[in-house]
């Protein structure tokens, strides 16, 4: 895959689906999408875990913070080039 977009997040499950809609709606195919979560207390792993997309890698866990989170997502990436 050439690109993997990183989603951090934390109790935004609206925001999520936001940027979920956004990236669907790419003509590019060849990506991988990593959502690290804060483990978020307001639907979002429920959603997550129901999602039938194949290029989506995701983890919930308590982080250190934003900055935490973005480094536990790159270090995840496989793909050539990121997306934070």
């Amino acid at each position: 895959m050439l690109f993997s977009i990183i989603t951090v997040c934390y109790n935004d499950f609206c925001g999520l689906k936001n940027t979920y809609s956004s990236i669907k709606n790419q003509s590019l195919v060849d990506f991988e999408w990593i959502v690290v979560d804060g483990a978020s207390a307001d639907g979002t792993t429920t959603w997550l875990n129901a999602l039938n997309e194949h290029r989506l890698n995701w983890s919930s866990e308590p982080d250190k913070g934003i900055f935490d989170a973005m480094n536990k997502g790159i270090a995840k990436a496989t793909c050539e080039y990121m997306k934070l």
